[in-house]
């Protein structure tokens, strides 16, 4: 997540989007006093290595806590400002002018692809949450809704706060088209976050019919409003 006061733009970001290739990119343009937020190491390796600012002001102001926040410093230590936070979670850590006036914008991406490349990366990747054994179905009906469901990043109470999305399917005109918008210079995304995905066969040949139906329940705000499809190449 980056919060540029700056440049007057919140960059909320969403799941196997290319979120991190955009958060690099957009520490070029971050002043002293704008939110970067961290991500993996190797991430930050090549953002040190770019010369573009790393993490900063991620940690919540003390005016913010509430009751509950308190218990969880006990608990958990200082509280921050994450990478995938939810919006609802950043109104209460951030004033309401700058949310309310700040340009907000992110990544959306078709749900079944997206779910395919979150199956690979949580099996393949560093966390280690899954097995990687555990088959295409048991992942998608065990892990969190987070995992599969963007919309919760950027949806309040069935409302988007978002101002410009970026299609993950037409990814570099739409991240050109927003660089004029906010203001800034259309640098060339880097990649992050590559190489887990050994299969590129196309995504739907990992679905079964019933596969399909539960994302489509899932991610059913934003099938229905990116207007997104199934697209089958299974025969």
């Amino acid at each position: 997540m980056i919060l540029s006061h700056k440049h007057r733009f919140i960059f909320f970001k969403t799941r196997k989007t290319a979120g991190t290739s955009i958060e690099i990119a957009l520490s070029k343009f971050c002043g002293n006093q704008d939110i970067i937020t961290r991500i993996t190491k190797k991430d930050e390796q090549l953002r040190s290595q770019l010369g573009f600012k790393g993490p900063q002001n991620y940690l919540v102001k003390a005016s913010k806590y509430g009751f509950l926040d308190i218990l969880k410093i006990i608990r958990d230590g200082r509280l921050r400002i994450n990478n995938h936070d939810p919006a609802s979670l950043l109104t209460k850590y951030i004033d309401k002018e700058i949310f309310d006036e700040y340009h907000k914008f992110t990544v959306v991406r078709n749900p079944w692809d997206m779910a395919v490349s979150m199956y690979y990366w949580q099996i393949n990747g560093p966390s280690n949450q899954f097995s990687s054994n555990m088959s295409f179905k048991d992942f998608i009906n065990h892990c969190p809704r987070e995992l599969l469901d963007n919309s919760l990043i950027y949806v309040i109470d069935g409302e988007s706060v978002i101002d410009t999305y970026i299609r993950f399917e037409n990814l570099i005109g739409d991240w050109i088209d927003l660089a004029n918008v906010i203001g800034i210079e259309g640098v060339e995304l880097p990649k992050a976050k590559s190489g887990t995905r050994k299969n590129k066969s196309h995504y739907s040949l990992i679905y079964d019919d019933e596969d399909v139906e539960f994302i489509r329940k899932i991610c059913s705000w934003e099938i229905e409003n990116f207007g997104y499809e199934f697209e089958d190449n299974r025969f």
